[in-house]
């Protein structure tokens, strides 16, 4: 690969589900995702929540029902907030422009409430079913430990619209050592693969419906 090897939290759960569909189409892109209800629901969803927090915009008629979030973030005090925050950090853990070269990791963050020097607070805003994993929310506040060096610890949200509740978890940045240890040799696999161009099929279930990379041998069919 000509250029040098980066990856997003995205990219490591797609690769973790199939390192060949990964390939196809976050890579290459020579197959697309088809763009299901339910993901033009959630980008519709992430917009109206930017304009409602940045610009006052009201919510649309059917996302009226959502407004207690974003009221909640208008309404804290002398606080910077900021929406659909794109943040980037070298392989180095320094901060860096994202689409800078040297960009290793990057992400996006919803909401980012800067509450002090020392605090601050992140939404991610979902529309799936809950699944209370922090590592997105992990690697959020590791791209505002690189931004904010004077940051000592952020709390994170996961909102699940359709489910009316919230998961939160708090971040120091004394205890980020152990995310990465969990993290590394998922990422040392990705780097290797980049590197060598060897992206496996992982068949599963997935294969029969979900899968949009027709010339995989396991295209349209169950798991074995």
């Amino acid at each position: 690969m000509s250029k040098p090897f980066s990856w997003s939290f995205s990219r490591l759960k797609n690769y973790r589900t199939c390192p060949k569909r990964h390939w196809h189409v976050d890579l290459v892109r020579d197959f697309k995702e088809e763009e299901s209800e339910q993901l033009k629901w959630g980008n519709e969803l992430h917009k109206a929540m930017a304009n409602r927090i940045e610009k006052g915009k009201p919510l649309p008629t059917a996302m009226k029902r959502f407004e207690r979030w974003p009221s909640m973030v208008t309404q804290i005090e002398n606080v910077t907030v900021k929406v659909e925050n794109k943040l980037a950090m070298t392989k180095d853990f320094e901060a860096c422009g994202f689409f800078d070269n040297d960009a290793w990791f990057r992400g996006v963050i919803d909401v980012l409430a800067l509450v002090s020097d020392r605090a601050a607070l992140t939404i991610d805003w979902k529309t799936g079913k809950i699944n209370p994993e922090y590592e997105q929310l992990a690697l959020s506040a590791q791209l505002l430990f690189s931004h904010y060096p004077k940051l000592e610890y952020v709390e994170t949200i996961y909102v699940w619209f359709g489910h009316d509740t919230e998961t939160m978890q708090r971040f120091h940045r004394s205890e980020m050592l152990e995310t990465w240890n969990r993290l590394w040799p998922t990422i040392k696999e990705m780097d290797d693969a980049w590197r060598t161009t060897t992206y496996p099929p992982k068949p599963s279930g997935l294969c029969k419906n979900y899968c949009p990379v027709t010339s995989c041998p396991y295209h349209g069919k169950g798991s074995h």
